[in-house]
């Protein structure tokens, strides 16, 4: 099975399963590795760093600085959100879909058109339009979670991949889709309603 995360904990869980182990000992390793916390290592575009930090400062002003919330609470917070999102919908393989419709059309933005001069037959020379992975600078971040939260991610990639077997990502992608996903719609001038439900989200946390 194609890992599903860097840290491929689904796989790891599945031979778990299959070894005989026994005993008090194994039993509390299983324990503690279950409430263990992992990280968990995105790359965001800077621009979509710098809005949402932007849009954290907004936040804070408005409640006075009684809420603080870094970058990394943000991202734990939407990937917590989805997760309960996942658990209560009807319509698994409709969000799946929603999901994958985000990373075609954010590869899309991805992209460059270059023009080049180039021999498309022997002796016949054209201008030839492509499609070319833009440089965009990006940041890493490094957020902590419970094994348990990151296993139950890749068990819905997992899930969708039994339904659609061309189905194809990581957890890594899903979470930073869900980032930008989130500054999209504070862009699209949803602010003070976002912040509202940011707010709410985090003191019900």
């Amino acid at each position: 099975m194609k890992p599903l995360s860097k840290m491929d904990l689904l796989t790891k869980g599945l031979q778990d399963l299959t070894e005989s182990k026994k005993g008090l000992y194994s039993y509390l390793l299983a324990k503690f590795e279950k409430y263990a916390r992992n990280e968990l290592h995105i790359k965001l575009p800077h621009y979509e760093v710098l809005r949402a930090n932007s849009f954290l400062d907004d936040v804070m002003e408005l409640t006075d600085h009684t809420v603080y919330l870094t970058l990394e609470d943000l991202i734990a917070l939407l990937y917590h959100q989805f997760l309960i999102q996942v658990r209560s919908t009807a319509k698994f393989s409709t969000l799946g879909q929603k999901i994958l419709n985000k990373k075609i059309e954010l590869a899309e933005k991805e992209q460059k058109i270059v023009t080049t001069f180039e021999e498309i037959n022997p002796n016949h020379w054209a201008l030839v339009e492509k499609k070319i992975p833009s440089k965009m600078k990006t940041k890493q971040i490094t957020v902590e979670f419970h094994r348990k939260y990151l296993e139950r991610g890749e068990i819905f990639l997992y899930d969708l991949i039994k339904i659609s077997p061309k189905f194809s990502m990581t957890l890594e992608e899903l979470v930073t889709i869900l980032v930008i996903d989130f500054v999209q719609e504070v862009e699209k001038g949803n602010s003070k309603k976002v912040m509202d439900q940011i707010i709410k989200a985090f003191e019900q946390a």
